[in-house]
């Protein structure tokens, strides 16, 4: 019943997101749902980071500000165990964090100011930049606010 399940989350996930062989960014909600149980987020969070370690999305990565924005959620509303759980195993995965220079932040500032009315957080910018940067086409977000309609 589980693979069913999770052949069918997987399917539309796939469906879902952009995907490239080039690779796969990582958003906070991604990481928070896979580590709630309560989120509605969760089972998809553990079958796309599944899929995602697996390399089935090309190399996995995230950035500096998503593993704040994520240990912060985490920290606060389920604990420090659970917060330090997650840089834990991050940093065994092959998950590649990328961190920003001076230049990246002046880019990012500038699809801050591209994007004015969608309202977008600055990790959420951060990412959008360094799609752009690193060529990579899929952000894997449960938030289509911030990414619906971008063009990556």
């Amino acid at each position: 019943m589980l693979a069913k399940a999770e052949g069918k989350i997987l399917k539309e996930l796939m469906n879902y997101f952009t995907v490239s062989n080039v690779g796969i960014l990582i958003d906070t909600g991604v990481f928070y749902a896979f580590y709630n149980r309560r989120d509605t987020h969760h089972l998809d969070s553990i079958c796309l980071i599944t899929h995602v370690l697996e390399g089935k999305f090309g190399r996995p990565y995230t950035s500096e500000f998503v593993v704040s924005e994520t240990y912060t959620l985490l920290r606060y509303r389920l604990g420090y165990n659970t917060a330090l759980a997650f840089l834990r195993a991050l940093n065994k995965s092959d998950i590649e964090i990328i961190f920003t220079s001076k230049d990246d932040f002046e880019e990012i500032v500038k699809v801050l100011e591209k994007y004015s009315e969608r309202k977008l957080s600055f990790s959420d910018a951060t990412l959008i930049h360094l799609s752009k940067n690193y060529g990579i086409e899929t952000i894997a977000s449960y938030d289509e606010r911030s990414f619906s309609g971008i063009e990556l």
